[in-house]
């Protein structure tokens, strides 16, 4: 349910727009509401229809149009009427029943002092029941008509892809949160599909765009990923699970939805006619080499993570074609600040850790990892999207700096160059095995790509971040996968839908990369 500060703002009403769909909703709403009162006060009550338009006229009709105006205002609030909001109808079900709900309850409080004993409690129970009735059918009628033309259409495609429209899944995310706005001042017009589990913070800053539409739902499901791209001209493919952590807590629902749900968005995509697909993956997919790597080199990966990112990379290269442009981008060890705040990665970790407790922990020293900060990585998202399509098309590109590959050592000395009051601690007792060094010449020399945050930089903001106090504790369980994973359980991201094929996906380490940068998968 929306904030009550969304509540008190009323910024989603300011948000609608009047078109004929919207009012003819919010007729049958308040109409409902009406016929539903006069349902219980006639039959339930007994009362003489006369009555109502002499004797209690000037009690009862300010009561239901006051009862009438709440619920406006509440369905507003929850984005039933707005299409930047669109839900699926158990979701809008399940809002009109618990704002109903509510307004049952205001309504037998309202009773006793602004029409005492004119309505009885049995008839505003029969209110809310034919009133949620009556909606509730007016939602699965227009669900069905609209089913019934999307089968018509094809795959409910009822719009030409526009190249200038995308759609980015997993948008509300940490780094989709950064390159949403980066989208927008493009002037394209932005889709965003979220089941905004951390809340509407990050997307607060570009909240009202008329260029954004928000679509708050699990992209696992069919009908959903199926309307959400109408239309759409290229996909950014950011949602999933992330982080080692975080991946363990739960194999099942890590492989439902990095790996199943992944194969289900790439098919969806070429199916609607999306030309171009942006698929985020990870470095963590090399694992452990003392070499330098590029995107040519083979797989190691150490992790569920990674093996899952390693699948998807090889399900979605096997979809591009000459009419569907897929490109892989593998990121370094993102840090840095968002719209939606981590304090589960690493650098982010150890300088919060170093404000807070004075203490910088170190596990592995001698471990390489390339980073990269948040806002350079939706940076170069948006150069891959804006690039000649035959120049990303089949390709895949490390996404960091050369500059940036340090030792987890090098690291705790950088961050207590800026908080020298903190100690470092080394404890090698880590049975973390990654260690790699990437090159990040290919997209460098393709697509012309430079970071422009350093890893001092980037230390220096999360620091300042810390010690300003913009957010809180560091160890709350919003700003990690892993502790919100743990506090809310696998139920809140829905049932799995695994279906056997992943086993074989999930034992890939390395793929013969042909002439076009994709190729064919062996198995471990």
């Amino acid at each position: 349910m929306p904030s009550l500060r969304n509540f008190l703002s009323l910024r989603y009403i300011y948000e609608l727009r009047p078109t004929i769909g919207m009012v003819m909703r919010i007729t049958v709403d308040i109409t409902s509401i009406w016929i539903a009162f006069l349902i219980g006060w006639l039959l339930v009550d007994g009362k003489d229809p006369a009555a109502l338009v002499t004797r209690e006229a000037p009690r009862i009709v300010p009561f239901i149009g006051l009862i009438s105006i709440f619920a406006f205002m509440a369905y507003a609030v929850a984005g039933i009427y707005s299409a930047k909001y669109r839900r699926a109808l158990p979701a809008k079900s399940f809002h009109l029943t618990w704002i109903n709900l509510v307004l049952l309850m205001i309504a037998g409080a309202a009773t006793s002092l602004i029409a005492p004993a004119a309505v009885s409690a049995h008839a505003l129970l029969m209110m809310f029941l034919v009133a949620s009735s009556l909606q509730l059918l007016a939602r699965v009628s227009s669900a069905v008509l609209r089913s019934e033309d999307v089968g018509q259409s094809g795959h409910g495609q009822d719009k030409e892809p526009d190249p200038n429209r995308v759609l980015v899944i997993g948008g509300a995310g940490y780094i989709g949160s950064a390159l949403v706005e980066k989208l927008l001042r493009q002037g394209l017009q932005v889709s965003v599909l979220d089941a905004m589990h951390f809340g509407e913070e990050p997307l607060a800053g570009v909240a009202g765009h008329p260029n954004l539409t928000l679509i708050r739902e699990d992209f696992r499901h069919i009908e959903v990923l199926t309307r959400a791209m109408s239309g759409i001209g290229s996909v950014i493919h950011l949602a999933g699970l992330v982080g080692d952590p975080a991946c363990a807590v739960d194999p099942d629902l890590t492989v439902d939805i990095n790996v199943t749900a992944t194969k289900l968005v790439g098919e969806i995509a070429k199916a609607c006619g999306v030309k171009r697909f942006i698929f985020a993956s990870s470095c963590s997919v090399y694992g452990a080499c003392d070499e330098i790597l590029d995107e040519t080199s083979r797989f190691n990966p150490q992790s569920l993570y990674a093996r899952s990112k390693v699948a998807s990379e090889v399900v979605l290269g096997s979809l591009n074609c000459d009419d569907f442009a897929v490109t892989l981008l593998r990121f370094a060890t993102v840090y840095g600040i968002s719209g939606r705040t981590r304090f589960d990665l690493v650098v982010n970790l150890l300088c919060a850790k170093a404000v807070h407790d004075g203490v910088i922990t170190v596990f592995g020293a001698d471990q390489w990892r390339p980073f990269v900060h948040v806002d350079d990585v939706a940076r170069a998202i948006a150069l891959a999207f804006a690039a000649p399509v035959d120049r990303v098309a089949g390709e895949i590109f490390n996404v960091g700096s050369d500059a940036q590959n340090h030792t987890l050592g090098q690291l705790a000395i950088l961050i207590n160059a800026q908080v020298p009051e903190a100690r470092i601690v080394f404890d090698d007792t880590s049975v973390d095995r990654r260690n790699y060094h990437v090159s990040f010449a290919k997209i460098r020399t393709q697509l012309g790509f430079e970071p422009a945050w350093t890893l001092e930089l980037g230390i220096a903001q999360v620091i300042s971040t810390v010690r300003s106090n913009q957010v809180g504790h560091y160890s709350l369980p919003t700003y990690s996968n892993l502790l919100y994973l743990k506090e809310c359980g696998a139920n809140s991201f829905g049932n799995f839908k695994i279906t056997g094929w992943e086993t074989e996906y999930m034992n890939i380490n390395c793929i013969d990369v042909a002439s076009n940068g994709m190729g064919q998968k062996t198995a471990a």
